[in-house]
């Protein structure tokens, strides 16, 4: 049966006990019936007690051009003082900055925080769905199973979450373009090339060549050959004194 977090429950619930809602991704309530129902009511409730606030400019206050009235802290401020908004015709918010800023911050409390508040915005979950994901997956990524699972992974075609993964994990997705071909393709890629190498590493032709080479050290070869030719002794990093000395000592037993 198809399931819905429902976020005053705290836990999963069928769709048929959610009513519809275009405004989400789902295209379902936050909430389950029962609980969007006591919401509607607290609403209700609350609009009756408490006056509804005029956001009118007062018709007896006088209001500079370049200027504009908060209904917030009832000051006139100039433009600059207001967030700059495409959704009103002179372009500026109803609220100054720092009455803006504070609804916001009451906004977001009223949801459950800033975690929720963005989680919702581009996931459409919230903190304690999120947290529950990650206990189902014992806080480790969904694929490597060994990260911490700290980012949410969604279908970027339906919108719809998945599951948490790492940040490697998901950064991973993102560059195969959720591509399960491509991530077939990688995968068998990676595979050949390390059988490839395993069965020449048990080549016995392997065994032959420069001493450096059957010590499984590549010495380097052209620009990089003439690099380490200029540097002074206390320059050169281990592997490269480590092949040196072992070509010192092939060429005094050759001799």
């Amino acid at each position: 049966m198809e399931t819905k977090f429902c976020r005053d429950c705290g836990g999963h619930r069928p769709v048929t006990e959610f009513t519809r809602n275009r405004r989400s991704r789902d295209g379902l309530a936050f909430y389950c019936r029962e609980h969007l129902a006591e919401r509607a009511a607290r609403s209700r409730e609350a609009r009756r007690v408490q006056p509804r606030r005029r956001r009118m400019t007062p018709s007896n206050l006088l209001v500079p051009d370049g200027h504009k009235w908060c209904p917030d802290c009832g000051q006139v401020k100039p433009f600059e003082g207001f967030p700059r908004t495409v959704a009103s015709r002179h372009g500026y918010a109803t609220y100054c900055l720092p009455c803006h800023n504070r609804r916001g911050r009451v906004s977001r409390d009223k949801v459950g925080g800033s975690r929720t508040y963005h989680l919702t915005r581009r996931y459409g979950i919230s903190a304690d769905e999120a947290d529950l994901m990650s206990a189902d997956q014992s806080g480790l990524c969904a694929i490597c199973r060994i990260a911490p699972a700290n980012h949410v992974d969604h279908d970027h075609v339906t919108g719809k979450v998945r599951a948490l993964l790492c940040f490697n994990c998901n950064g991973g997705l993102g560059q195969f373009k959720d591509d399960p071909d491509v991530l077939r393709a990688a995968a068998d890629y990676v595979e050949s090339h390390r059988t490839r190498q395993a069965g020449a590493s048990r080549d016995p032709a392997v065994t032959k060549g420069p001493p450096a080479l059957r010590a499984g050290i590549a010495p380097p070869v052209g620009s990089g050959r003439r690099r380490r030719m200029r540097l002074p002794a206390d320059r050169l990093c281990s592997r490269t004194l480590l092949a040196l000395a072992i070509e010192a000592e092939a060429r005094r037993a050759d001799a």
